[in-house]
């Protein structure tokens, strides 16, 4: 056990460990990359790593991301995977799929429809689905659109199947997000998200997390990443652990 702590330790110093929320960012994936002029694209971001001392360990990342926009339309698909086994034990395991539909009514105001289906087997999640609506306003834009603040509110229905004892269960609740754009230079953005989901009626079974993502063009394509991500479920079965971070570095290249 000793071993298989300072092997996760090390993965951590390197800024490999990376423990996906169960509330996804998806403002962030919206305003990443962005090009108005730009009909469609996509995004494609993962990383393997492999080490052996006494144990074997394995880390695996994935994501896809592919956007349409044609005015007043947009519709994002997002899959992402992640995986960090050390010996016979998986520390981290999720999966996500999330479509989302766009529909801008005017230059501040934005309605949105989405589903998503995500697992997480290490919270005792076998799997979740998501279904919502709801409104977001654009709080600021500079003149050059470089800055940008963001306020979102929507009804988001949830269907939970957990492992023993709790089972299924089903709620309303209330999604509501800020999220920021800086861009000091033409190479460099930071965005963050920080988003609070309360039960409708039952504001003590809440799910709340903030992100925190720097990007850097290295070329036209290629971009150095830094996340940090916080969040904290309180929706999970007695022994899930409801709170996780990450401290993620990587690249990203962009179709």
């Amino acid at each position: 056990m000793k071993r298989t702590f300072l092997l996760l330790l090390c993965y951590g110093l390197q800024s490999n460990l990376t423990l996906f929320s169960q509330v996804v960012n998806i403002e962030e994936q919206r305003i990443t990359g962005t090009n108005d002029s730009t009909n469609c694209y996509g995004h494609l971001r993962g990383g393997v790593s492999l080490a052996k001392v006494q144990q074997q360990s394995l880390q695996v990342q994935a994501q896809i991301k592919v956007q349409y926009k044609s005015d007043p339309h947009l519709t994002l698909l997002l899959l992402n995977m992640n995986l960090l086994r050390a010996g016979n034990q998986d520390f981290a395991r999720q999966a996500f799929a999330h479509l989302r539909y766009n529909y801008k009514l005017n230059e501040t105001w934005t309605w949105e429809a989405f589903t998503q289906v995500q697992t997480s087997p290490i919270q005792l999640l076998e799997q979740r689905n998501l279904l919502g609506t709801g409104a977001r306003w654009r709080m600021l834009k500079s003149k050059d659109g470089r800055q940008r603040i963001y306020l979102g509110a929507a009804w988001l229905w949830e269907q939970n199947r957990f492992t023993e004892p709790l089972g299924r269960s089903s709620w309303h609740r209330s999604s509501n997000y800020i999220s920021t754009t800086f861009r000091p230079n033409k190479k460099m953005v930071l965005i963050q998200t920080t988003y609070w989901q309360p039960v409708l009626g039952l504001i003590r079974n809440y799910r709340l997390s903030t992100e925190w993502v720097l990007k850097v063009d290295l070329t036209k394509k290629l971009a150095f990443t830094v996340d940090f991500e916080y969040s904290i479920d309180k929706n999970l079965p007695p022994g899930a652990p409801s709170e996780t971070y990450a401290w993620r570095n990587g690249l990203s290249w962009q179709l």
